[in-house]
């Protein structure tokens, strides 16, 4: 039933990437990013929103134990805000540093299986080659908003050194875990279809519209369809309807949080600067309550 539910869900991400592939041909950058924005405010946001949820889950026993868990929970949250007034230019590395880990976790953990370390080391790679996919495609854009945010901009020799490192180190991890039989040569083909695939559709598309699509079809909805079964054992539409329903209060403080943000700090000129500032605000507590949750699956 799970593998069933993944497999329709593959063929749907591919319909509707193709399909935002062509719109991102059709339309200029102000559409584009519109649609983006919207996604990412409704079900990128949705797919973090039932953190506490999981945690309250009975897997995690005890009262003390979820009371532990909140705290840690709330002390990420706090630190990625401290730090991002502190010192935006690192808290943009750091979070695209945990947000790769994050896309590598959630796009693989089912897929391969050999060590915590390695396969860490193979999520964090894997998620390296997708942004760096996507800042070589859009340079000017994301120097928009490294500027808007920080001043200053990542350099473009870093950003193509590190998209080839990412690639060449993605492909040795490949085979190495062939050799070991933790992954077929069928994946492995798929998989570089796939970024060959997002290199493309990053070329095509604005730095935010290209974002939006991956971190929506190829991050968000797969994680609400895993956090969905570790909730209710089955998908379904009631159990989705019921994740969305308990998730509305938390989606609803942070969407505001993004316009408050946005609206009553004048230095930040982009609407993408507020965005990110509140991403990364939730990204770290939430890749931490995957990463429990997966390890408790």
């Amino acid at each position: 039933m799970r593998d069933e539910i993944f497999t329709y869900y593959q063929n749907f991400m591919i319909f509707f990437t193709f399909l935002l592939f062509w719109f991102g041909i059709q339309f200029g950058e102000i559409v584009e990013d519109s649609i983006a924005f919207f996604l990412v405010i409704t079900v990128g946001i949705l797919h973090g929103a039932n953190d506490l949820l999981i945690l309250s889950k009975k897997d995690f026993t005890g009262k003390n134990k979820f009371s532990k868990n909140l705290f840690i929970y709330l002390i990420l949250i706090a630190l990625c805000v401290f730090l991002f007034f502190l010192h935006p230019y690192l808290a943009i590395i750091i979070f695209i540093a945990i947000s790769a880990f994050h896309f590598g976790e959630e796009h693989f953990s089912k897929k391969i299986k050999l060590n915590s370390l390695t396969n860490n080391i193979y999520y964090f790679i894997y998620g390296l080659v997708v942004f760096g996919m996507l800042f070589y495609n859009s340079k000017d854009q994301l120097k928009r908003i490294m500027v808007d945010l920080v001043g200053i901009s990542i350099p473009l020799y870093i950003i193509k050194i590190g998209l080839l490192i990412s690639i060449l180190l993605f492909l040795i991890f490949n085979v190495y875990f062939f050799i070991k039989n933790s992954i077929t040569l069928k994946v492995i083909i798929k998989e570089i279809f796939y970024l060959m695939f997002l290199f493309l559709v990053f070329k095509t598309t604005s730095l935010i519209f290209g974002f939006a699509i991956y971190f929506i079809l190829w991050h968000s909805l797969p994680s609400i369809l895993h956090q969905v079964l570790f909730l209710s054992g089955e998908v379904t539409k009631i159990t989705i309807l019921q994740f969305v329903k308990k998730a509305l209060l938390f989606w609803a403080i942070s969407a505001l949080g993004i316009l408050l943000l946005y609206y009553f700090t004048p230095d930040l000129k982009l609407f993408s600067s507020s965005l990110f500032a509140v991403l990364f605000a939730v990204t770290a507590p939430h890749m931490w309550v995957m990463s429990v949750m997966k390890s408790s699956e």
